[in-house]
């Protein structure tokens, strides 16, 4: 992608890749649990045009180091509050995908004066529900299957975040693979997940909804109807609890609209954040 420049830098302690497009007010894109910022390879130079555009690996995420860490969300929104202090080096408009939306609204709701909007897509916090999948991967006897990924378990996982299947190209398979195979990914994956979500669901989510609630920043609700990961009720129950909130649900649409809505969803956010 032209335009776009890679860097490695300690934030909050941590060595972490990001890349950094365009010029304006920052934007910054965080993923959920076991993504990356392949995650927005179609929105960072289409954001771009307008902000400067940061595209984050959190720690032990993507081609960051995996660190000896618990991964709660709480402490991946203080790392989120981090990378706004010590990188964006002024308030940011934030944008969250599935954990990487809850991460942003703690984030925006312990220090509202980095934030200047928050844009939640498929984002966790408002509900104990998650897709079963998810949860039987908490259990202790699956881990070896998981640290050794195969491009065949890497298409499987993709193809559950989409509503359409073909959707999912061969290059996505691949790169995504290629993160996958990064030392500790998949340990820092399995343990994010041990720490925010049990068999019985999300862990800790009254505590968030109700951080959530008290938001007082203009926020973009965005779903996908179709979304087997969070169900998109949670989208319904978010735009009540969050006073101001716009909703947005995309039609034919699974966990990933920033990928399989890509136009439409850059629209929406230049908008909002215009």
């Amino acid at each position: 992608m032209s335009g776009i420049e890679e860097h490695y830098r300690s934030v909050a302690g941590y060595r972490t890749h990001f890349v950094v497009a365009g010029e304006g007010p920052p934007l910054v894109l965080v993923h959920g649990v076991g993504g990356s910022l392949i995650s927005y390879q179609r929105n960072i130079a289409e954001l771009a045009a307008a902000a400067r555009v940061y595209a984050l690996d959190l720690p032990g995420h993507g081609l960051s180091p995996a660190p000896d860490a618990a991964y709660r969300v709480e402490e991946g929104g203080a790392f989120v509050r981090a990378f706004v202090e010590e990188v964006c080096g002024e308030p940011a408009n934030l944008v969250g995908l599935s954990a990487g939306g809850l991460m942003c609204a703690l984030a925006a709701a312990e220090q509202p004066q980095l934030a200047r909007r928050l844009v939640l897509v498929s984002s966790a916090g408002f509900g104990r529900n998650v897709s079963w999948p998810l949860r039987m991967l908490t259990l202790p006897l699956v881990d070896r299957f998981v640290e050794t990924p195969t491009p065949e378990q890497v298409r499987g996982a993709l193809e559950r975040q989409v509503y359409d299947p073909a959707a999912i190209t061969p290059e996505l398979v691949d790169a995504v693979y290629q993160v996958w195979r990064q030392p500790g990914n998949r340990r820092a994956f399995l343990r994010s997940l041990r720490s925010n979500i049990t068999l019985l669901g999300v862990r800790r989510w009254r505590r968030h909804l109700r951080i959530a609630s008290k938001l007082a920043l203009p926020v973009l609700i965005v779903w996908g109807k179709n979304d087997r990961t969070i169900p998109v009720r949670h989208a319904h129950r978010a735009v009540k609890r969050v006073a101001g909130a716009r909703l947005h649900v995309f039609e034919r649409c699974g966990h990933m609209p920033p990928f399989e809505q890509a136009a439409e969803f850059n629209r929406l956010v230049a908008e909002f954040l215009g």
